[in-house]
């Protein structure tokens, strides 16, 4: 975990038994998320991290619509968001209700609402504007698209969704078997809503549950921004202890000015240990420095903490799949080519 955008760990829990149950070798997913079988899993995964898994996943198989199948999946999972459209009133008031903890769900996707010719357009970007990859794309309109089929209920007919893909060409019939809305390939991702579907009373709607679904993820949000900004503090302080090569717990704790089992109690209630924050912190680091291209690999190992170049190389790879030189070659290459 990492001060940035942070997803449910739940929801990468489920993902991970999706990839597996597909046959996808979910070890080096493993390694990208920076969580481990044998320790303890943080309430979080930072959504880069996420987004690498993603494109390791896309990149290991042949299935071009595993994304899709994932976004269905995640949605029968029914998850808060799902039980917040369906406690809703109607998608006008579930919908934008559901979008503001839409990135606990979906990472980097950025969901925007906005009118249409008559119906209502939800459109999939990033925070940063940009446009998603395909493959996520493809997972996070599938999945809002069935929780919106799904709030309709019985009351949903023919016209009240219509899902537009620019992953879906030539597969826009086998995706529409799997959703049973109309899906059609388009330039960029969007769902459309009719005007009609939008203020249609919800079939399972119910005022007393909908407010208290809102108000525990309120609460969630609440709980981890508090976790992050404390998450930030110390990190920075343990990528400074790296570069002064004191890097104990004695020595961090000193920093906060608390002791080392008040440290270890905060990390606890973070859900994670020192050893995992260490390893994100270096990893942070060495992320940072590998950009420097005058700054020699060997020194690199040394300044987040590694005795011998062998061990960060191999620590390099688990974090990102690939070694420290070609990771700094494709850097310098997109740089040059933007």
């Amino acid at each position: 975990m990492s001060p940035t955008v942070q997803v449910d760990i739940v929801l990468v829990q489920h993902l991970l038994n999706f990839w597996d149950s597909q046959g996808v070798d979910i070890h080096p997913v493993l390694g990208l998320l920076g969580v481990s079988e044998i320790t303890p899993l943080p309430p979080w995964v930072a959504a880069d991290k996420l987004h690498l898994a993603h494109e390791h996943v896309a990149g290991s198989t042949a299935d071009p619509l595993l994304a899709c199948r994932a976004g269905m999946y995640l949605a029968r999972r029914d998850l808060p968001m799902a039980q917040l459209l369906r406690y809703a009133e109607n998608l006008a008031q579930g919908l934008p209700a559901a979008l503001r903890f839409a990135h606990r769900s979906v990472g980097l996707a950025k969901m925007h609402l906005q009118p249409g010719e008559n119906c209502i357009l939800l459109k999939a970007g990033t925070a940063e504007g940009d446009t998603l990859t395909p493959d996520e794309c493809q997972l996070t309109m599938s999945a809002l698209t069935l929780l919106c089929r799904y709030a309709l209920g019985a009351t949903f007919t023919e016209g009240d969704l219509i899902l537009r893909l620019s992953c879906a060409e030539g597969y826009e019939d086998e995706i529409a078997r799997e959703l049973q809305i109309p899906v059609k390939y388009a330039e960029h991702c969007q769902l459309e809503i009719s005007a009609c579907a939008w203020q249609r009373l919800n079939p399972g709607h119910n005022t007393v549950k909908f407010a208290a679904t809102l108000h525990e993820l309120e609460r969630k949000e609440r709980k981890l921004n508090d976790h992050l900004a404390l998450y930030s503090e110390l990190q920075c302080i343990i990528e400074q202890c790296l570069l002064r090569r004191h890097v104990s717990q004695e020595d961090v704790a000193g920093q906060l000015g608390i002791s080392v089992r008040n440290l270890q109690r905060r990390l606890k209630a973070l859900g994670t240990t020192y050893q995992i924050l260490l390893d994100e912190s270096r990893q942070n680091l060495a992320m940072k420095l590998i950009r420097d291209e005058a700054t020699p690999l060997y020194e690199i190992a040394y300044m987040v903490g590694y005795a011998e170049p062998s061990a960060f190389y191999k620590a390099f790879k688990r974090w990102t799949g690939s070694t420290p030189g070609d990771y700094r070659q494709a850097h310098k290459t997109e740089t040059s080519g933007a």
